[in-house]
């Protein structure tokens, strides 16, 4: 099947160009100039990377840490409306079993969508920066645990939210490299110095940045400043609630197109009207779309990564391309799946969106052309 008539996203160059991506099966076996031939005629949109989304609770009524396999394919395929190709579904706080009977639950499920890893957010953060976490079900860092979670979640890719300043970190983090998983820093009250002792031990990103992490001051510039003054990749949830809009664009500028990364930290709400829902257990509340618990801490979001990206775009009034690097590129880095996805190149699996911009036009994942 061939593209054609395509502003195609070179991410090395982080430009367009006109031309057209060839791919069988699964693969991309050809990115050409246009010659005006093939099977899809994209009249000048955007053919960039499916985008990547390495946070994620669930959506469409589907909670991931509590649903079956049926269910979870059902969700995915929301995802793939709004352009994304890969997500690393999360499972979080609660007693080990539950955990455990989570990813099987997702290691099981049968989807169009790809599914490269899981994001372990809890229980292994700070009880002084828990979020909407349940702090009674918070466990100490022991590593056997992360051996066991990282070998139980392969083949797939473990990628887990850590607080360095806790009791054990240094070994747990080392413990989780060696076995092969990533590490980011998250719902922690790390100081500035603790964070980028972090960051030397192979921390490589940071979770929902400015979300349930030490503040930057400015005699302390805590989690918040290791983030956004370090060489690791910083996850922002650009809804414009979580984050302020002005905080989105001085943190780009600090950031670079390089380090930022946009994940939707979604729940069950998304894509579902006003209500109560459940994340893990936990009752939210949905009011105009945002969520928050019983105690009125935020919940999770009910956006995408599609719309993020709109409004990263809008907000910093960055070059179109560089932002795309945000939700594709810079993502698949992070958690160490850029040699199989993340760019248009012959060999990589063919995860594809065209877009005008404004709106999804066609998701190719795996191949599989999906209609917006």
């Amino acid at each position: 099947m061939r593209i054609y008539n395509a502003k195609v996203f070179d991410t090395e160059k982080v430009s367009f160009f006109d031309g057209a991506v060839s791919f069988d099966g699964a693969v991309i076996t050809e990115v050409s100039g246009n010659d005006g031939k093939g099977d899809i005629d994209a009249h000048g949109a955007y053919l960039i990377p499916g985008l990547i989304d390495v946070h994620s609770h669930g959506r469409g009524g589907v909670d991931f840490m509590n649903a079956s396999p049926d269910e979870i394919e059902k969700s995915l395929k929301l995802y793939l409306k709004h352009g994304v190709t890969t997500v690393f579904p999360c499972v979080m706080t609660a007693p080990y079993d539950d955990i455990v009977r989570a990813i099987d639950n997702i290691k099981s499920t049968k989807s169009d969508i790809n599914i490269d890893g899981i994001h372990v957010e809890g229980p292994y953060i700070s009880p002084k920066r828990p979020g909407c976490h349940n702090i009674s079900q918070l466990r100490p860092l022991y590593c056997d645990e992360a051996m066991k979670l990282t070998r139980h979640i392969a083949p797939l890719k473990a990628h887990f939210t850590v607080a360095p300043e806790l009791e054990g970190a240094e070994m747990f983090i080392k413990t989780l490299l060696k076995y092969g998983a990533t590490a980011g820093i998250g719902h922690s009250d790390a100081k500035y110095a603790e964070a980028t002792k972090a960051l030397g031990l192979g921390c490589v990103s940071f979770t929902h940045t400015f979300n349930a992490m030490r503040e930057l001051k400015h005699r302390e510039p805590g989690t918040v400043g290791a983030a956004l003054s370090g060489k690791a990749y910083a996850e922002f949830i650009c809804d414009l609630f979580h984050v302020s809009a002005p905080v989105l664009d001085i943190s780009y500028r600090a950031l670079g197109r390089d380090r930022f990364v946009i994940v939707s930290d979604s729940i069950a709400a998304a894509d579902m009207p006003d209500g109560e829902y459940f994340l893990s257990g936990m009752r939210v509340n949905v009011r105009d779309g945002r969520a928050t618990n019983d105690d009125g801490a935020i919940a999770g979001s009910t956006t995408n990564v599609f719309d993020e990206l709109k409004n990263l775009h809008k907000t910093t009034n960055a070059p179109f391309g560089d932002v795309v690097l945000a939700a594709t590129a810079n993502p698949a880095k992070q958690v160490g799946i850029f040699g199989v996805t993340g760019s248009i190149e012959t060999g990589k699996r063919a995860d594809l969106i065209l877009t005008d911009g404004e709106n999804v036009i066609l998701t190719v994942s795996r191949g599989k052309p999906i209609s917006a």
